[in-house]
């Protein structure tokens, strides 16, 4: 985490997509879930978060596909915005 951390604060990103929720508790904090979080633009220190599915899970359950696909849409147009 420590790395991570230092990693941020070099790269000073915009936006972070968490893949899953592991990435989103020890990112955003344990009260988040990524079932109701998911889709949903967090905002922390500056960084806007997008929390969508991990990889692994699109793999036990295509239907997510769908969800994850709009997450990562949605975090496309945001970057469009700022270019």
């Amino acid at each position: 985490m420590d790395y991570l951390r230092n990693q941020v604060v070099l790269i000073k990103p915009k936006i972070i997509v968490l893949l899953g929720s592991i990435a989103l508790k020890n990112i955003l904090g344990e009260e988040h879930g990524i079932t109701k979080d998911r889709g949903v633009w967090q905002e922390k220190n500056n960084i806007l978060y997008m929390p969508t599915w991990h990889p692994a899970a699109l793999l036990r359950d295509e239907t997510k596909k769908i969800d994850f696909w709009n997450d990562l849409k949605e975090v496309v147009k945001k970057y469009e915005k700022w270019k």
